[in-house]
């Protein structure tokens, strides 16, 4: 696993500064925007586009890059290396959603817990989602404010292209044109 994390740390690093940008770009524009909901469901839904069509070029390019190494006999054919290395920059998202669902449980006063620290660890794991996953921020608020499993699912459209993305690369399969016919 370690060996894993050295290998692909380059890319690890490239998703997670990648949604950074995402996530700096959504709440830029989600703030003036939170008045109106059609407008920040719209924002929103923007900004997911934009992470992960983010995340789906970087992953195309590192598959590409590896068909050429595959082809030249210096690397083994993985094609699940782009989920393992999506799956390892969304370890702050799962952490988050995590600790968001254990404190939802344990901290609610209507349960049978109402655990003051679980109530802590839910508010602040919540306040750090909504800046580190604003992408994501207009579409929790208006649809799901109140259900912590939002937060553990998140990840799934990253993990998704992410992987598509990745193998997409490997296969050679473009799916942009550019303006003079060709595919990108």
């Amino acid at each position: 696993m370690i060996d894993f994390f050295k290998k692909n740390s380059r890319m690890i690093t490239k998703s997670l500064l990648n949604q950074f940008g995402a996530a700096v770009l959504a709440l830029t524009i989600t703030i003036p925007a939170s008045s109106k909901n059609w407008l920040l469901a719209f924002i929103s839904c923007f900004s997911i586009a934009f992470y992960l069509i983010l995340l789906y070029t970087s992953m195309w390019e590192e598959g590409g890059k590896e068909k050429i190494r595959i082809d030249g006999g210096r690397a083994e054919y993985s094609p699940w290396r782009g989920f393992f290395i999506s799956l390892c920059a969304n370890i702050p998202n799962i952490l988050l959603g995590v600790l968001i669902v254990i404190g939802s449980i344990f901290g609610s006063s209507g349960s049978a817990f109402g655990f003051g620290w679980a109530a802590a660890v839910n508010s602040g794991a919540r306040f750090i989602a909504m800046l580190w996953e604003s992408m994501y921020l207009g579409l929790i608020t208006l649809y799901s404010p109140n259900n912590p499993i939002g937060f553990i699912l998140i990840i799934l459209p990253a993990l998704l292209v992410s992987t598509l993305g990745y193998m997409a690369g490997l296969k050679g399969i473009k799916i942009i044109k550019k303006r003079n016919g060709k595919s990108q």
